[in-house]
């Protein structure tokens, strides 16, 4: 290895891994991995021997620009459509910030590799380039389609692996609502997610860096493999020589002899100081090469609570149906869960249900005694972050995402999936109640104690809670009710 990960999920080496295949796929394109791609793929690609299934549902990886990424992504996909590993067909898809990135990089990069290599071009049926239905066919019937990045592009398409491209463009989550429910049933799929570093704007990348890093402190072998490469902190980019530490590509005596013949660097240090000199702003190049975030604007909004402590009514009881909701806390340590709806003088109310439980075991069991128990107009949660693992839980359990108005599925429970703008919005929707005494609670300490000490973060051009799972519950099922609750006529008595 030239240089090593900041952060890395690491190599369980008594674990069957089927990294190899992946290597031997990127020799026949002509692509042979570099070191760090080799490490990435063993890892990412781990077997559980209790299952017999992929490790690792979720595999993210950032790197400084022209690393390579790409091509390790696409090995795994080709990889997935022609393995003998995998039962035949299999659909794999790709995305990018927008379905023009998607179609210019498969038609300028990856088609031309996998045509220019016989190994590979054998076991392809059809290259179609028809614009909105790109796809390769392989002759075993297997498939890989570019997709838009609508947040229903991947309904209604059982999917094994999804690629999403360069994650930092994305300041909502679309991408993972249109790719997710296709892969739910899948027990062997795999979600490959990989980025240059961005801004305080990249709110999924940002999101997935906080998850990812508490994954490698967890290490548990199992969900989220995370691999990130960049500049460590107090970084001075005109030190030539650090970059050698964390750009792996990076060759250290040009032309490359590094691999033996076998391999080759794809970076040199001219390069990248010419990179350097023709940028003008040293912000994005510690971001394209450094793999360093621009969090210039990322300054905290200190959002005016001060009026909580008034709103306080210990003898406050919501009339009618309520809103159900749950978040998780983004290392997953602790969850809440939370209702809200309104009282008979028409105002807002919210509150936990019960104590703040650490780390997130028999959460959905609770949630769906809680459902049973109450009948809540709509379940509401926010799937950036590590809430987002619960929406298979979920799905299993009969929750269908169903929008304000409309009924849900024949047999499902109505679950609303929030969108970043929308959950933006929430928050300052519960501020604005509590800054008008229009809200009202009943003095729970947790819920008390993250009012008092509320963070925000940027979050799309507005803010939002900051780590804060007891606030953010309140918030989803306020803004649950307000947008579900308010349209029903029926009337269950009183929460308690």
């Amino acid at each position: 290895m030239s240089c090593t990960p900041k952060w890395a999920t690491p190599r369980r080496p008594e674990r069957e891994t089927f990294g190899g295949e992946l290597a031997a796929v990127g020799r026949a394109l002509r692509q042979p991995f570099m070191p760090w791609q080799v490490a990435a793929a063993d890892v990412g690609c781990e077997i559980d021997p209790l299952t017999g299934l992929p490790a690792y549902r979720e595999v993210i990886v950032t790197v400084p620009r022209q690393s390579g990424k790409t091509t390790l992504f696409l090995s795994w996909q080709v990889n997935r459509c022609t393995s003998p590993r995998w039962a035949h067909p299999q659909r794999s898809v790709f995305t990018a910030q927008t379905g023009k990135d998607a179609r210019d990089k498969w038609l300028d990069e990856l088609f031309p590799l996998i045509r220019r290599s016989p190994k590979v071009f054998r076991l392809v049926d059809r290259i179609y380039e028809g614009m909105g239905n790109e796809f390769i066919r392989f002759r075993n019937g297997s498939l890989i389609r570019l997709l838009s990045t609508s947040a229903s592009s991947g309904h209604s398409k059982t999917l094994h692996q999804a690629v999403a491209d360069e994650i930092w463009a994305d300041n909502d989550n679309r991408r993972e609502q249109g790719l997710r429910p296709a892969m739910i049933t899948m027990a062997d799929a795999q979600l490959l997610t990989c980025s240059t570093a961005g801004t305080a704007a990249s709110l999924v990348l940002n999101e997935k860096v906080k998850l990812g890093r508490a994954a490698v402190e967890r290490d548990s072998g199992r969900g989220i493999c995370y691999i990130e490469y960049s500049a460590p902190d107090g970084w001075d980019p005109d030190d030539e020589e650090s970059y050698f530490g964390f750009m792996p590509a990076l060759c250290p005596d040009p032309p490359c002899r590094c691999g033996g013949g076998k391999w080759r660097h794809t970076v040199t240090l001219d390069t990248i100081r010419s990179e350097r000199e023709s940028m003008t702003d040293p912000v994005e190049f510690a971001r394209a090469y450094g793999n360093v975030p621009d969090m210039s604007g990322a300054a905290a909004e200190r959002v005016d609570l001060s009026r909580w402590g008034d709103c306080l009514d210990v003898s406050s009881q919501m009339a009618g149906r309520v809103a159900l909701a749950f978040a998780v806390a983004p290392d997953a340590s602790r969850s809440a869960i939370a209702v809200s709806g309104r009282r008979a003088d028409g105002l807002n109310h919210g509150e936990l249900t019960e104590p703040p439980r650490p780390g997130t075991a028999g959460l959905v069991a609770r949630v769906l005694a809680l459902w049973d128990e109450h009948q809540p107009c709509v379940l509401v949660i926010n799937p950036v972050g590590a809430t987002g693992a619960f929406m298979e839980a979920l799905a299993e359990h009969g929750f269908a995402a169903t929008a304000a108005g409309k009924e849900p599925p024949p047999g499902k429970r109505r679950l609303q999936v929030m969108g970043m703008r929308e959950y933006a919005g929430a928050c300052g929707a519960l501020a604005d109640d509590v800054k008008n005494d229009r809200w009202r609670h009943l003095g729970q300490g947790p819920l008390d104690d993250a009012a008092r000490d509320a963070q925000t973060r940027p979050l799309g051009g507005a803010w939002a809670w900051a780590d804060s799972p007891e606030l953010e519950a309140v918030t989803l099922a306020r803004h649950g009710f307000a947008t579900h609750g308010v349209t029903e006529a029926a009337f269950f008595g009183s929460w308690r």
